[in-house]
């Protein structure tokens, strides 16, 4: 058989459909205009077969693509396909490629075998754009938060359907907030938030066998001011004169807001920080930030600081209203002061131990003075004034001495003493200041003034009666103390006799050693008066 007739034969079944069969995998098959395609067959072997065809339709005519004949191995490609053909003798697949968009149609595979049956099969190639140069528009290029709708439009060459991706996910949208279009390449977005557009956002344009991606796209939102925070230090509300003050501000804004600041409503300066150096009093006042965003056109403020500027306490005294003090006598008053700086209160102690307003000891109605009636020697000791104000503390100490005494006037010594013996005789007395001494002896008045009176060698004549007398220089008040003493003659001194006792012994032993010298002048002066026996 002349083999163009029979192909003509072929040609003419496949466009009838005569005896179609399941010899190809699958009815429709998509390719990408300059990529190859593969027709893929149920066949696994030529044996027993006589001629092979494989043609086209385009919807209008029939042409023939490749024709093999297994019996003697012919293989013949229609002209119009050469250098994009590509046959397998074994399973009689057809690669095809590149592709063109003319390419698009039926294929129609026809088998013949030995005894002349014919079995056809078809598959429909259907030629896709490749999908490139995909973009992102917006329909503004900034936008307001809560205020803008943003339209964005993604295009794309090629045949495709459309997803958009925020950041790695799908985009969610929600019909109201965030919508899509029927096809799926236009995103509204209605009132506008900060982090809508932040993903970065990408828009996928794809096809059934491949897609394209477009380039990240960021829209910048403005947004706030807001979370406006303004910070002080230092923190304290009341703050020394002279000290300095440092004020930082910030808000959450985009584009970055514009810091204001603002005293008792008037505008200060316009920085994000001030520091007030060397404060006064006319630094006191109410302190806030105001932050504006020239986009939003919106403004923020801060709460308000209040700042008082004061005067530190110091140069705190204690003066005394007299500085000589008489127990029993004086009444004083002792007033705490700052020389800078006002005191809201006032704290006394005595001695370290607090100071409480009684009938004896009496604060003012500020506590500045303290009166005290009729000092006692009780009240001598350590006043301290301790004066606070919101900035500071200061405090002053004042010693305060009582004069009183002599009091309780002692004499320290022995009753009796032996002949030639050493003896001390000291006497005391609790006075402020301390007391002036003065000796007598037998109500006569010694030429000695010092607390201790020392006999070295006790003589008979040292006995008597030893009275000291204390005196106190301020209040001049006297007290005395006697003190009784024995020198007896070389020997043991009965140390266990009283001191009246030892008294009378002394007393006696004169009398009768007076008696005895009378008694030898009397018989001497008789002994005189015999006549002369001349």
């Amino acid at each position: 058989m002349d083999f163009f007739n029979f192909r003509v034969t072929l040609l003419i079944l496949a466009a009838l459909g005569c005896c179609s069969q399941a010899l190809l995998l699958g009815d429709k098959i998509n390719g990408v205009v300059g990529k190859n395609v593969t027709f893929k067959t149920t066949i696994s072997t030529t044996v027993g077969l006589s001629t092979v065809l494989w043609s086209f339709n385009n919807g209008q005519s029939i042409a023939s693509v490749f024709t093999h004949v297994p019996v003697t191995n012919i293989l013949r490609t229609n002209p119009l396909y050469t250098g994009r053909v590509s046959y397998n003798t074994t399973t009689c697949e057809l690669q095809l490629g590149p592709l063109k968009k003319e390419d698009a149609g039926k294929y129609i595979l026809n088998i013949v075998n030995a005894e002349g049956d014919a079995q056809s099969g078809e598959i429909e190639l259907t030629v896709l754009e490749p999908v490139t140069d995909v973009k992102i528009s917006s329909s503004l290029l900034e936008a307001i938060e809560f205020n803008s709708t943003v339209v964005l439009t993604c295009t794309a060459k090629g045949s495709f359907s459309y997803k958009w991706i925020n950041g790695s996910d799908a985009l969610t949208v929600d019909g109201t907030h965030m919508k899509l279009n029927p096809i799926g390449n236009e995103l509204t977005i209605t009132e506008v938030r900060r982090t809508d557009l932040r993903g970065p956002i990408f828009c996928r344009a794809e096809n059934a066998l491949e897609s394209g991606m477009s380039a990240p796209f960021n829209l910048n939102v403005s947004y706030g001011p807001e979370k406006i925070v303004m910070t002080q230090n230092p923190t304290n509300s009341f703050l020394k004169k002279g000290s300095n003050l440092t004020l930082t501000c910030s808000a959450d804004s985009d584009p970055p807001a514009q810091l204001r600041w603002m005293f008792n409503g008037a505008e200060l300066h316009q920085m994000a920080n001030i520091t007030l150096s060397n404060l006064e009093e006319k630094n006191s006042g109410n302190y806030s930030c105001v932050a504006y965003n020239v986009k939003t056109n919106r403004n923020v403020a801060s709460p308000v600081a209040l700042v008082t500027v004061l005067e530190a306490l110091s140069g705190t005294n204690i003066s005394s209203s007299t500085s000589l003090l008489i127990a029993g006598n004086s009444t004083v008053n002792l007033t705490c002061s700052a020389a800078a700086g006002v005191a809201e209160s006032v704290e006394w102690l005595k001695d370290g131990k607090p100071l409480v307003s009684n009938d004896h000891a009496v604060l003012s109605a500020n506590k500045k003075t303290l009166t005290i009636v009729q000092v006692e020697k009780v009240d001598a000791g350590e006043y301290k004034c301790i004066l606070k104000n919101k900035v500071n503390t200061d405090q002053a100490s004042y010693k305060m001495v009582i004069n009183y005494g002599p009091e309780n006037v002692q004499v320290k010594a022995k009753n009796a003493v032996k002949f030639e013996e050493r003896i001390e005789l000291a006497c005391s007395s609790e006075s402020v200041p301390p007391s002036m001494y003065r000796w007598k002896l037998n109500e006569t008045v010694m030429n000695f003034t010092q607390a201790v009176y020392v006999i070295e060698k006790a003589k008979i004549t040292d006995s008597g009666t030893y009275t000291c007398e204390a005196m106190n220089p301020i209040t001049r008040n006297v007290d005395k103390k006697i003190h009784k003493l024995a020198v007896t003659e070389v020997g043991a001194v009965d140390e266990g006799l009283s001191g009246g006792a030892i008294a009378g012994i002394v007393i006696a032993v004169l009398v009768a050693v007076i008696i005895i010298a009378c008694i030898i002048k009397r018989k001497k002066k008789s002994g005189s008066d015999i006549p002369s026996p001349y």
